[in-house]
């Protein structure tokens, strides 16, 4: 679960089946109250004595069994095991908000005593944590997918003239468009949901994070061995897919998930933010889900901060340009670049 990450453990050892479990009163006082929360769908409520017995056992196996489709239950409830994740997700969506004067209903606190008030408020204020987590996720992933877009999602034969002029140095608009066609796969910028083409890069996430997601999530946090490698390809099947995994990385660290992936019509990428004109990550992505116009903005930024790229889309250096825009692991982007070049000039 998500959700639980960078809270500290509920539970300090396991509780469960004697022998396979350490019991510890504390420990076994919150199972016992987790299953109360759920309900009395499994039975009759637990008293929360902090004694491990039979019932809870019984309850526990039950449990697994019917819930969580263990062939051979173990009675035992991990800290962070699936057992106890499971406890959680059911008992944060128990619908009436408990106050402290009344932390169970009546039929519960007929087994209670003064001793576990102090148990039920630390799992009460944990569950409110984990609430509060969730909702935040909801929220992040929410902002992070919402469509800002004006409708301007295409560039214009004038857009590409004036941005040539703004670049000098005798630069042909249709060697702008031939980068445009080339890094957005001869789309426009946007895809059919109305929000910026991207692409999610792993290895930059795993950079950026310092490894942190690696064990995790795989998927997200990987290193880099080739272009558009397996992991690529997962996350970038289609512009659903690369959203969605957007979301999920914005969930886990927003300002590295936004640095992470390529923008737009140019695919520039987040982490060159500053070179795009921009204060911060947050701003840049703004300008790329807004219209193709900021997009080419970021490219004219992004280029004007490269003399060695100015100088090859000058001289049409292809292999120049390609590796001043894409890095030495640029592919066959020079043999692309080169042909929509000229595929458009021979249009004239």
């Amino acid at each position: 679960m998500k959700s639980l990450q960078g809270l500290p453990s509920l539970i300090s050892a396991s509780v469960g089946t004697p022998g396979k479990a350490r019991n510890l009163p504390a420990d076994v006082q919150c199972i016992q109250y987790l299953f109360n929360l759920i309900g009395t769908q499994l039975g009759f409520p637990l008293p929360e004595n902090g004694r491990c017995d039979n019932q809870l056992v019984q309850r526990i196996s039950q449990y697994q069994f019917r819930q969580l489709k263990y062939a051979h239950p173990d009675g035992v409830v991990d800290p962070r095991g699936r057992t106890f994740n499971s406890l959680i997700e059911q008992a944060v969506r128990v619908p009436v908000k408990l106050s402290p004067a009344l932390r169970l209903p009546t039929f519960v606190n007929a087994f209670a005593n003064n001793g576990n008030a102090q148990v039920q408020g630390t799992v009460n204020h944990y569950l409110d944590r984990v609430r509060a987590m969730i909702e935040a996720e909801r929220r992040n992933r929410e902002m992070v997918l919402q469509v800002t877009c004006d409708g301007n999602t295409s560039l214009s034969d004038t857009d590409f003239e004036n941005a040539a002029k703004r670049l000098g140095n005798g630069i042909s608009a249709n060697l702008i468009k031939a980068f445009a066609t080339v890094e957005s796969g001869g789309r426009s910028g946007f895809g059919p949901a109305r929000l910026p083409v991207i692409a999610f890069e792993g290895h930059i996430f795993q950079r950026l994070t310092k490894h942190k997601y690696d064990q995790t999530h795989p998927l997200l946090s990987y290193k880099y061995v080739r272009k558009a490698g397996p992991q690529w390809q997962v996350n970038n099947k289609d512009q659903t897919k690369a959203w969605e995994t957007m979301a999920t990385a914005f969930g886990l660290d927003q300002d590295a998930a936004l640095q992470s992936a390529s923008w737009g019509m140019f695919q520039m990428m987040g982490f060159n933010f500053a070179d795009c004109g921009h204060a911060n990550v947050f701003e840049f992505v703004a300008a790329m889900k807004l219209n193709a116009g900021k997009q080419l903005d970021g490219f004219l930024g992004f280029c004007a901060k490269r003399p060695a790229f100015i100088k090859a889309a000058k001289n049409k250096d292809y292999v120049g340009m390609a590796t001043s825009y894409n890095g030495s692991d640029y592919g066959d982007y020079d043999v692309r670049i080169k042909k929509a070049y000229e595929a458009l000039e021979g249009k004239k």
